[in-house]
């Protein structure tokens, strides 16, 4: 089932419910491989945007394990992250650890669509790290599908609530940006900014757990004048918020 809402200057968002969190990861990856297999037939390479989580795992888990994973040439698809702890590369807190151990081993990929951000082991620094990040991701142009998982407090990437100094917008917002203080650990890290999200042609939500019911119904009905962060970004052809039984509203 679906609902939707208005998402001016966007796709209006569409509520996709699935009764578990396997479940749901298995309709997110069969989407994400439809996706890449058709950009690819039709001689691009596509682009994905991946999140760490819960949900990011459950994801990573889900194609890796698809009965279509291998009608992609992974090795001819882009990755970007949605946002990376500060941290050494390697590092058990990192993002992009998820996919190194959950889906790279299954699949050929080349290191050179692989666009990671440095660690703090790379020998920038963190401000460094951000903004060699936003060029890559610059670079990359066109974003098929970005992954975001939602917090329980309605954050995305590492955009969180209550901080205004992370909700940059507009037309001169780098792709990517700093993040200090963060309130979940580690303090440091880089993020896509609001408009870097926006630029994907599909923005797929993700969130599973009772924990995530109050962050989905203020998504789906989202305040006027202080929207969460997950509420404020919306595809350029398609705005998905993906939930589970125990996150998603009761079907109308």
């Amino acid at each position: 089932m679906s609902a939707a809402s208005d998402a001016p200057g966007g796709a209006a968002l569409r509520l996709e419910r699935a009764a578990t969190v396997d479940a749901l990861a298995e309709r997110v990856a069969a989407r994400v491989i439809a996706v890449c297999r058709a950009r690819q037939e039709a001689g691009a390479v596509p682009c994905v945007v991946l999140t760490g989580g819960s949900m990011g795992r459950a994801s990573l888990l889900g194609i890796a394990a698809h009965a279509e994973r291998d009608s992609v040439d992974w090795s001819r698809v882009r990755v970007l992250w949605g946002d990376e702890r500060w941290v050494p590369a390697g590092h058990e807190e990192r993002n992009d650890r998820l996919a190194d151990e959950l889906l790279f081993p299954h699949v050929e990929v080349d290191p050179a669509f692989i666009h990671r951000v440095p660690g703090s082991d790379s020998g920038l620094t963190l401000d460094e790290a951000a903004a060699q990040y936003a060029v890559a991701v610059d670079r990359a142009g066109r974003i098929d599908v970005a992954l975001n998982g939602v917090g329980p407090d309605g954050h995305l990437c590492s955009l969180f609530p209550g901080r205004a100094d992370l909700l940059v917008d507009g037309p001169d917002a780098p792709a990517a940006m700093v993040v200090r203080d963060s309130p979940k650990p580690p303090p440091e890290r880089v993020t896509l900014t609001l408009p870097a999200v926006r630029r994907a042609d599909r923005v797929w939500l993700l969130a599973a757990g009772a924990e995530k019911a109050e962050a989905v119904a203020r998504i789906v009905r989202p305040d006027a004048d202080d929207p969460l962060p997950a509420a404020r970004v919306h595809g350029r052809d398609e705005t998905v918020l993906w939930v589970d039984a125990a996150a998603g509203l009761a079907p109308a």
